[in-house]
């Protein structure tokens, strides 16, 4: 008996149905390429445990997917970056009787598709890894849309579950989700929670562990039944590429699927096998186009496969949600109509990021004039110990002047960087962050970059490298470019530690956080600029709009807030102490040979006396002050440990430099640190992705001449006004 489809309208069939009546699986891959899901997986003892289980968390972003994660394995993660990537990878555990369950929180994607590195990583561990289970985790309140991503997944594996998350929100919305119903049409777990409450993480460790153990779950997903065409277009595929050496892993089906959508990851790879083209030419003959009685030039497979997966998901949450399906303003809708107003949003977001810089420093100055006043005390009595043991002046020097003091600087600048990193967890997870960069993506376009532009910004501002990497998001050839040269403008973590340390020391908090929040300001409108000069250099393409989700407000929860500042000022703290470290050594043994001598006759005052002839009268930079900025050209983190060095050696870093500069030169460093040079880091990625030694050598020259001017400027007018 053969299967027909009558209907014009793609449906979800049952695999098991048409295993079990013996049907012939005409438009079906064979049974023999997905194996049956095995619940128990025994693997090797680790840490003590006899069995380990490997869970993938996968969805959208902005569904609570990687809060849920932190919850649930609290500080038993580790964050690192997937194998040749920038993207970050989180992984971590918890145990539950006695078994060991390794969570890995997958980049968020909204498809399994080939458009982005983070689709490709979340497709390619799915399948290449082979995770026990998979859990996808979707939004209550926008379950069609999130849901699209499950469906991808179910045509990769049985190891599907789903989590629903954010049910309070759904039921402020008056939505009422019947679990059991949704579950039986998708033919997989389903549990639905509020990660933020207390029970729910228990809940969520029980599904994960009755979907692995019992039988009170089953298997068998739902299968995708497309129109009779895509149907024949499959069968057609599938029977040619069915005996493959590439991609053997992946089901034959899923395959033929990415042809008809012509995913170039994978085009790439079958074409080493398969003429493809002499495939997708026959399939799209009019030989079909007879058979089906349609046009077969105005049919896109592509389209024609999405619209079929989201009539089918339309129809199945239509019938699982119950409750008003009519547009309810709810306390979001109406914050965003004051919020990311096109007059009232702009004065708005630059009072939030004012108050956010006016937080830091007056929450940080009395913790920094604190450890500052202990690290006194603890290098006098460093001094004084090996001077009683009559230790070498040499090794005294070396410890206290070298070592502590690189290390103080390092100190001195944390309490600054958890209250910042504290402040934008909170920003991040109570939905403003977003609207913010909804805001600026209308600013941006009049400067000639499109809002896509805007997210490398965003990342940017984390890490320079980071921001270069996210570029590769961006469709536009100009945007790209204009973004990785100008990315060198935007201030990373390590330069903030510099700006927040200097401006604490020679301004009130009040007039910190504003110096601040101009610095950041100029940052951002050199970006700006670079932008305009740049699109007179490409030829104009059309423009790519920013799609960007604005999730819902909601209060900043205690838990997030806590794991994403650890997170960030962790990995900031680790990589900066590790380089600082080293750094500090380097810099006391220019600043102090030949030993004994004057600070102007070492070798790091030849060098700072030889540039200042210049530096001096233009920039207000003496040899002392050069010192850290040729240091930071490595690496930004340098350029505190070099002033700690040179200006807090047995005594306070902040008397000192207080002491040593003006506020015209203070300001004038300020100003150039911010965005006189990318690192080396930096400089490499610019190489890797632009492919052009002219576009690396511009990436540094472009922002050291920029400003250079601007300083010279800055400072000769303060030095007539001050």
């Amino acid at each position: 008996m053969t299967a027909k489809c009558h209907c014009n309208q793609p449906h979800l069939g049952r695999r098991r149905k048409f295993f079990r009546h013996g049907r012939k699986k005409v438009f079906y891959e064979d049974q023999s390429e997905r194996k049956s899901f095995s619940p128990m997986s025994k693997r090797k003892a680790v840490n003590g445990h006899t069995i380990e289980h490997s869970i993938a968390f996968l969805g959208n972003p902005n569904v609570g997917k990687s809060s849920l994660f932190n919850a649930l394995t609290g500080s038993h993660q580790h964050i690192g970056n997937w194998p040749g990537k920038t993207i970050e990878r989180k992984e971590g555990h918890f145990i539950l009787s006695d078994e060991y369950f390794s969570l890995v929180d997958l980049p968020g994607t909204y498809s399994l598709s080939a458009r982005s590195e983070e689709e490709l990583i979340t497709r390619r561990f799915v399948v290449e890894n082979k995770p026990d289970l998979i859990c996808v985790i979707a939004d209550a309140t926008r379950l069609e849309r999130t849901l699209f991503i499950a469906l991808q997944v179910m045509e990769l594996t049985d190891k599907v579950a789903i989590i629903i998350n954010m049910q309070d929100l759904a039921k402020k919305n008056g939505l009422q989700i019947d679990v059991k119903l949704l579950q039986e049409k998708l033919g997989i777990p389903i549990l639905l929670i509020s990660a933020h409450e207390s029970t729910s993480i228990m809940r969520v460790r029980k599904f994960i562990f009755d979907s692995l153990h019992t039988d009170k779950y089953s298997f068998t997903p739902a299968m995708m039944v497309y129109s009779p065409k895509i149907e024949y277009m499959i069968h057609n595929i599938s029977k040619q590429i069915e005996i493959r050496t590439v991609r053997k892993d992946y089901p034959t089906r899923w395959l033929a699927l990415k042809i008809l959508e012509e995913d170039q990851s994978i085009l790439e790879d079958l074409e080493k096998e398969f003429e493809l083209e002499d495939v997708k030419t026959k399939l799209r003959s009019r030989k079909i186009a007879e058979k089906f009685d349609s046009i077969a030039e105005k049919f896109d497979p592509a389209i024609e496969l999405s619209k079929s997966k989201y009539s089918s998901l339309h129809k199945i949450v239509h019938s699982s949600v119950s409750g008003s399906s009519e547009f309810i303003e709810n306390r979001s809708d109406k914050a965003d109509k004051v919020l990311v107003h096109k007059f009232w949003g702009y004065p708005i977001l630059i009072s939030i990021y004012a108050a956010f810089f006016l937080i830091t420093f007056y929450a940080s100055t009395p913790i920094i004039n604190g450890i500052d006043l202990l690290i006194q005390r603890f290098s006098e009595w460093v001094r004084l110990s090996l001077e009683s043991i009559n230790s070498p002046l040499f090794l005294n020097s070396l410890i206290v002047e070298g070592v502590i003091a690189g290390i103080a600087a390092v100190l001195i600048f944390i309490p600054i960087i958890l209250i910042f990193y504290a402040l934008v967890a909170i920003l991040e997870d109570s939905g403003y962050l977003a609207r913010s960069a909804y805001l600026m993506d209308k600013v941006m376009s009049k400067f000639g970059m499109q809002g896509t532009a805007f997210l490398s910004l965003i990342m940017g501002f984390g890490c320079n490298v980071a921001g270069i990497m996210a570029t590769r998001t961006i469709k536009n050839e100009k945007d790209r470019v204009t973004m990785i040269i100008a990315n060198s403008f935007i201030p990373c973590a390590a330069r903030l530690g510099v700006i927040a340390f200097l401006t604490g020391i020679f301004f009130q908090p009040w007039l910190a956080a504003l110096l601040m929040l101009t610095l950041y300001g100029v940052s951002i409108l050199l970006v700006l600029i670079t932008g305009f000069i740049f699109q007179f250099f490409y030829k104009q393409e059309d423009p790519f709009p920013l799609i960007l989700e604005l999730p819902e407000y909601r209060y900043p929860r205690f838990r997030n807030v806590i794991n994403l500042t650890w997170q960030r000022a962790g990995i900031f703290v680790k990589k900066a102490g590790t380089f600082i470290f080293l750094a500090s050594i380097l810099i006391w043994f220019i600043s102090h040979i030949p030993f004994g001598a004057e600070p102007d006759y070492t070798i790091a005052g030849y060098i700072g006396r030889g540039l200042a002839v210049v530096t001096e009268p233009l920039f207000g930079f003496d040899w002392k002050m050069m010192i850290p900025l040729i240091f930071g050209i490595p690496a930004k983190e340098a350029i505190i440990s070099a002033l700690g060095i040179l200006y807090g050696a047995g005594g306070s870093i902040v008397t000192s430099l207080r002491a040593s500069w003006s506020i015209p030169q203070a300001i004038s460093f300020l100003l150039f640190q911010l965005t006189y040079a990318p690192c080396f880091a930096a400089l490499a990625t610019i190489k890797s992705e632009t492919k052009s030694w002219k576009l690396t050598v511009i990436g540094f020259i472009y922002p050291l001449i920029i400003t250079s001017i601007l300083t010279v400027i800055v400072f000769q007018i303060l030095r007539v006004i001050i």
